[in-house]
């Protein structure tokens, strides 16, 4: 009898032993994991901090450009990529996005009224990156505040009819991937638009000197994209130093079509695209830039990509 509960006493001290060894093992890998954790969440906070200042020397390149030139073209410095460069336990690189080369979108409304030039305009665009020039009624739907597109109005039912519904904005989008929510915009027609549209302040002129030629088609109308297309060609040598310059390129039968007040070669909005690893952490961030002449840029927005 002694001998069996000497058996069994030693069987429950090797089992509690297993489970306290278990029992410390997991403790050991729980505080492990807390540890990476920790870790990940301060490289993390330091990967922001080395991506602020990332967008933070974007500021001063505008600024000190601004400061010594009065005109953006391609050919400029601060336009060519800056590769990752290292810093203290990780590194940073990024570019600068010219925006006003692209059709603004927000341009479709000018001070609560659809303006009949850009919507044709936009029109020819979208139809030259093949997409159904209908969409932009949907779009001027969704920015205009008139009577007809109030909460409640016509426009509304298309979306309070969706399996989660909301109603239309009513007001300017605050970026290209807003566009998700109105009426036809799906990831497709957006991926076609985004390398021609913008998403900026209301009212912004088209900078020649980095429009594509469908942009520069759709601006100028009647004319063909393969004339465009030949304009293009010509800045490729020598950006335009004025308005004046751009308007004697385009074929003489179009030229008094413009509208020059609509055109630039200054640029005011540019997206500040930047990569930034520390330790085992990377992020991406995209901040959009306003430029009021030499004053250092604002910071409209910055947000993860």
């Amino acid at each position: 009898m002694r001998r069996k509960q000497a058996g069994i006493a030693l069987i429950t001290a090797v089992i509690t032993a297993a489970l306290v060894a278990a029992l410390a093992a997991w403790i050991a890998w729980r505080q492990q994991l807390w540890f990476f954790q920790l870790e990940n969440q301060l490289d993390q906070g330091q990967a922001r901090a080395i991506a602020y200042s990332g967008v933070q020397l974007a500021r001063f390149t505008l600024r000190d450009d601004a400061r010594n030139n009065q005109v953006d073209h391609l050919g400029e410095p601060w336009n060519v990529p800056i590769p990752a460069i290292p810093v203290e336990q990780g590194k940073v690189g990024g570019r600068l996005l010219e925006q006003q080369g692209r059709f603004n979108l927000n341009n479709l409304i000018s001070n609560g009224v659809a303006s009949d030039n850009d919507i044709a305009a936009c029109r020819r665009l979208f139809e030259l990156a093949g997409v159904p020039p209908q969409r932009v009624d949907a779009l001027v739907d969704w920015l205009d505040a008139d009577g007809e597109t109030r909460p409640g109005g016509a426009e509304d039912a298309a979306y309070l009819a969706l399996p989660q519904p909301y109603r239309a904005a009513n007001q300017p989008l605050t970026d290209l991937a807003s566009l998700v929510r109105v009426q036809g915009f799906d990831a497709e027609t957006i991926a076609r638009l985004t390398p021609f549209v913008s998403v900026l302040p209301p009212q912004t002129p088209i900078n020649v000197n980095f429009a594509p030629p469908e942009v520069i088609a759709a601006i100028v109308p009647e004319l063909a994209l393969a004339e465009a297309q030949a304009v293009v060609s010509r800045r490729a040598g020598r950006h335009f130093a004025s308005v004046g310059e751009f308007i004697a390129a385009l074929p003489e039968r179009v030229r008094g079509q413009l509208r020059p007040e609509a055109l630039t070669v200054q640029s005011r909005y540019f997206i500040s695209e930047v990569d930034a690893q520390f330790g085992r952490v990377t992020v991406r961030y995209a901040a959009l830039l306003e430029r009021n002449g030499p004053d250092f840029p604002r910071l409209l927005w910055m947000r993860r990509r």
